[in-house]
C-alpha cells in the first residue's frame, strides 16, 4: 500500500431539509431570505477520512447510518453541504441497484453508455465487450431492454462493466447481495485480485466479508464516525454494539455505553445450575416452532452468553469456554420447572440446544411465588461459521411426556462469530493434527494417531 492518498475527507457532511408540510416548500420558495420553513436532518456530519493508494477501506454501520451518502460524495453524485473530498484518478462505483442504467436500454446499449461515462472510448468498448458479457454472463438477454431484467441480471452488469474499466478505486455498495452464489464467489475472486493493484472502498453488513478483504473499517453511527482503524477490531465492536441495542430494549442505543464491560448479575437469584449429563433413557422433547400460549405471570427475562470473567459475550471466534445465563421470573411457584435453549443460525436452523431437564428430571427445584430464578449452561463453543446467531429461550413446568409451555424468549440476544477457522459449512472444526503420506509402505495405527514407516519405523504426523 502507498502512502499517497487517492480520496481525502475533511470536515465532510451533508444536510437535509425536511418539511413537515407540503406548503412550507412554497413558503421557503417565496420569503426564503427571511426565514426557514425546514428543519435541517444531518445524514453525515465532520467525517475526516484519508485513504491510501493500493487500500481496502471497510464502510460499517446500520442501515441509515450514512454510508451510502458518504459513497455518493465520494463518487461526485452528491454535492456535500459542508466539508471537502477529494479522489484521484478514476472511479467505479457500484452503488443502488440499476443506477445509471436507462431501463429502456438493452444491456449491450447500456454498456456503451456506462463506460461511456467511465470515460472509456467506444473502440475501447468495442473491445472488452466479450470480456464484459463473458463476465455478466447473462446470456441472451444482454440484447434485451433491461426493464426485463431481475435484480440479479441488474447486479451481474453493474459489476461486470466496473471490473473492466481499469478502475483506480472501486466502490461496492451492498450490490453483491443481490447476487446468487456463484456470481458472488466470483465478484470476491475479482475483489481479491483488484485490491492487490487499486483502492477498494466496500460496504457490506457481512461482518466476515468486510474483515476478509478490507484493511481498515470506517464505522458510521447515526451520521458520525463512532471508530476508525482495524478491519477485525472495528467489526468486534460494531457487532458487540449491535447486540448491546438489542438487549437494552428500553434506553435504546446510547453511544457512551462501554461495550466490554462486565454486568454482575443480581446476586439474590438463586441457580439452576446445569450439573452435567444424566441418564439419557428418558428425554425432553419440544417443539421449538411450535404455538405458545404463554402466561401471565411467567417471563423469561434475559438469555446471555458470558464469557470466563464474566462480562457479557456478544461476539465470538468459537471454541471458548461460555456460561449461557437464563434468567426468569415468576409471580406464582412453580413446582417442577424446566428450562431450555435453542442456537440458531440466520435462516432459523437449530444448530443446537440443550435444557434443565436431563440433569434435574428426579428432584427439580420448586420455585416460590415473585421469585427470580436463573439457570446456567457452561460449555465449550462450537466452532460456527461466520453469521449470527440466536439465542431462544424456554420455561416449561411439568413431567416427561406432560410439559406445560409458560414463555418463551425469541430473537432478542444475538451471539455474532469471527471464526479463525475458515469452512464453507454450517461448522468449522479445528483440527488437532493432519497427515498425508503415501500408504504403499506405511503401517497405520489408529490408536496412535500415527503413520509409520515399515522400513524406517519413522512416525510421521502432521501438527497444528
Amino acid at each position: 500500500m502507498s502512502s499517497e492518498p487517492v480520496i481525502e475527507t475533511r470536515g465532510l457532511g451533508k444536510a437535509y431539509a425536511v418539511y413537515r408540510r407540503p406548503e412550507d416548500r412554497l413558503k421557503q420558495i417565496l420569503w426564503g431570505h427571511r426565514r426557514r420553513f425546514y428543519e435541517e436532518f444531518w445524514a453525515l456530519r465532520d467525517i475526516d477520512l484519508t485513504v491510501g493508494r493500493g487500500e481496502t477501506l471497510g464502510i460499517i454501520g446500520r442501515n441509515g447510518s450514512g454510508k451510502s451518502t458518504l459513497l455518493q460524495m465520494i463518487c461526485g453524485t452528491l454535492r456535500p453541504s459542508a466539508g471537502d473530498v477529494h479522489a484521484r484518478g478514476r472511479v467505479a462505483a457500484l452503488l443502488e441497484l440499476g443506477s445509471g442504467f436507462n431501463p429502456q436500454f438493452t444491456g449491450r446499449e447500456n454498456v456503451a453508455l456506462g463506460a461511456a461515462v467511465l470515460g472509456l472510448s467506444a473502440t475501447e468498448t468495442a473491445d472488452r465487450f466479450d470480456e464484459i458479457a463473458a463476465f455478466a454472463d447473462i446470456g441472451d438477454f444482454m440484447d434485451q431492454p433491461m426493464k426485463h431484467y431481475s435484480s440479479g441480471m441488474y447486479a451481474r452488469l453493474a459489476f461486470s462493466l466496473c471490473a473492466h474499466v481499469d478502475a483506480d478505486v472501486l466502490i461496492v455498495d451492498e450490490i453483491l447481495a443481490v447476487g446468487d452464489a456463484s456470481f458472488q464467489q466470483k465478484c470476491m475472486r475479482y475483489l481479491n485480485r483488484f485490491r492487490t493493484r487499486g483502492t477498494l472502498l466496500f460496504v457490506s453488513h457481512d461482518s466476515g466479508a468486510v474483515v476478509k478483504l478490507c484493511d481498515r473499517a470506517l464505522w458510521l453511527e447515526q451520521g458520525e464516525a463512532r471508530g476508525l482503524g482495524d478491519a477485525k477490531e472495528m467489526c468486534r465492536r460494531y457487532l458487540a454494539a449491535q447486540a448491546e441495542e438489542i438487549m437494552d430494549e428500553k434506553g435504546g442505543f446510547r453511544l457512551t455505553r462501554t461495550v466490554d464491560r462486565p454486568k454482575p448479575l443480581p446476586a439474590e437469584i438463586p441457580p439452576i445450575q446445569n450439573a452435567g449429563p444424566a441418564d439419557s433413557s428418558e428425554v425432553f422433547l419440544f417443539d421449538a416452532d411450535g404455538d405458545w400460549p404463554g402466561r401471565n405471570g411467567l417471563l423469561v427475562e434475559s438469555a446471555v452468553f458470558h464469557a470466563t470473567d464474566g462480562a457479557p459475550l456478544h461476539v465470538a471466534s468459537g471454541g471458548e469456554d461460555v456460561e449461557l445465563r437464563i434468567v426468569c421470573r415468576s409471580e406464582n411457584a412453580i413446582e417442577r420447572p424446566v428450562i431450555a435453549f435453542t442456537v440458531r443460525d440466520r435462516l432459523g436452523q437449530v444448530l443446537f440446544a440443550d435444557d434443565t431437564f436431563a440433569t434435574y428430571r428426579a428432584a427439580p427445584p420448586p420455585i416460590g411465588p415473585n421469585g427470580r430464578f436463573m439457570a446456567k449452561f457452561a460449555f465449550s463453543l462450537p466452532y460456527l461459521a461466520n453469521g449470527s446467531y440466536v439465542i431462544e429461550a424456554f420455561l416449561f413446568e411439568g413431567v416427561a411426556g406432560d410439559f406445560v409451555p409458560l414463555d418463551r424468549r425469541q430473537s432478542r440476544q444475538i451471539l455474532y462469530v469471527q471464526s479463525r477457522h475458515p469452512s464453507n459449512g454450517l461448522v468449522n472444526v479445528a483440527m488437532r493434527a493432519v497427515s498425508l503420506a503415501a500408504t504403499d509402505a506405511m503401517t497405520i495405527h489408529p490408536e496412535r494417531g500415527l503413520l509409520q514407516d515399515a522400513s524406517l519405523g519413522i512416525a510421521l504426523t502432521g501438527r497444528r
